[in-house]
């Protein structure tokens, strides 16, 4: 055996016994365990192998913006217009030219004002949900039921069901009930996924949005008044940190809309979308909600799952989150932090005792790292029997 499968292993024991520990307390004399799975692309791809990664999404050919006026018209302005291909970095240095066109009008150029900056932006937006509608599966809901209705028939997708549908079982088991949910999730991922794999897990006949609280109350949810969505238990956390493709901003604040779309009305009503820069933006009224509120559930997380997500150097902002976890060696005392991802451990590894610099003295946050794909992990735990209490 391999030291990286002794190494997977030994995490998969782990998650087990600590979940178990953790639900064999006496609920009485402590608040209920709180998980949260943080997902990253990596998440998305484990559910459906198809979903792009960032190098992917976000890079556009010249063919691409061939019917967004404002984007040609940005493209001249700043001199780029021959160049035929935009590759992730240089897709990072466009959106930061526009951000820094948006917060200092004192340095725009003459060709930009506020109408067409914030246009360009818009048809931006657009694009990506358009090249990545084109890539995969969106996963929107039916029209007449609303609900998720894609099926879930591979492999990897029943290792991901059963693993939370373990973990709601193992927490009705010892009566944690449904005013505490056990597991949560941040996201910087724009799609539906875990909606998607909610709407399995619960198995239940009204929509899983109602029962799903997101940072923010959204006046209208595919087309109804929020009062015809009110939940009847308390809300499990699915805040996503970068924005969604359903997230549509209004005048009076923000509208979901999980149906599918014409591109048209795409146009119309760009989502909401935080795209990759060399500065991050984040300042709009949806994410000032949010960010406390994701803030405040990390404070309160006793196990993190980070999965697929490798902290990198341009998300500094949400990093600072990510940090929420532990402010100090004595906020960390007790928390686990489980890194579940492909990519060389050693990076993430650094970069996560970058943010908990006192990790290496103190050994607070617990670490613990499986090499491989999400889905494994969860069928790992699965076969492994679940939880356990040791």
């Amino acid at each position: 055996m391999s030291s990286t499968d002794v190494s997977n292993a030994a995490t998969v024991d782990a998650f087990g016994r600590l979940i178990g520990n953790l639900l064999g307390q006496n609920l009485e004399e402590r608040k209920p365990p709180v998980v949260t799975f943080w997902c990253g692309a990596g998440f998305s791809k484990a559910w459906d192998p198809r979903s792009p990664t960032d190098g992917e999404l976000f890079a556009i050919d010249l063919d691409d913006i061939r019917d967004f006026p404002n984007l040609q018209h940005l493209m001249h302005v700043i001199g780029w217009e021959d160049y035929r291909h935009l590759d992730f970095e240089r897709f990072k240095n466009l959106r930061y030219v526009l951000d820094m066109q948006v917060r200092y009008p004192d340095i725009r150029n003459r060709y930009f004002d506020d109408q067409n900056l914030r246009l360009s932006i818009n048809e931006l937006r657009t694009l990506v949900m358009r090249r990545f509608t084109a890539a995969c599966d969106i996963h929107n809901v039916d029209d007449d039921s609303l609900r998720f209705t894609s099926p879930y028939d591979s492999r990897g997708q029943r290792a991901i069901t059963h693993f939370f549908a373990a973990l709601e079982d193992h927490a009705s088991s010892v009566d944690l009930g449904t005013n505490w949910p056990l597991y949560h999730f941040l996201t910087t991922n724009y799609d539906f996924t875990i909606e998607t794999i909610l709407e399995h897990v619960y198995r239940q006949d009204a929509p899983v949005f109602g029962r799903l609280y997101r940072g923010v109350t959204p006046q209208r949810i595919c087309g109804g008044t929020i009062w015809e969505h009110l939940p009847r238990t308390v809300d499990r956390n699915v805040i996503k940190i970068n924005g969604g493709f359903e997230i549509l901003p209004t005048a009076q604040g923000f509208d979901f809309e999980y149906r599918q779309r014409s591109d048209a009305e795409i146009r119309q009503e760009p989502p909401l979308l935080i795209l990759p820069s060399q500065v991050q933006d984040y300042d709009e009224p949806y994410f000032h909600q949010v960010f406390p509120k994701a803030v405040r559930l990390l404070r309160e997380t006793d196990v993190l799952v980070i999965v697929g997500y490798s902290m990198p150097q341009e998300d500094s902002l949400v990093r600072f989150i990510l940090r929420q976890l532990a402010e100090s060696p004595f906020d960390a005392t007790g928390k686990h932090v489980f890194v579940i991802d492909t990519k060389n451990h050693a990076t993430i590894k650094s970069r996560l005792e970058e943010m908990f610099f006192y990790l290496p003295r103190t050994g607070w946050p617990r670490e613990h790292y499986f090499s491989g794909r999400f889905e494994d992990f969860c069928q790992r735990v699965i076969e492994h029997g679940g939880v356990s209490q040791s």
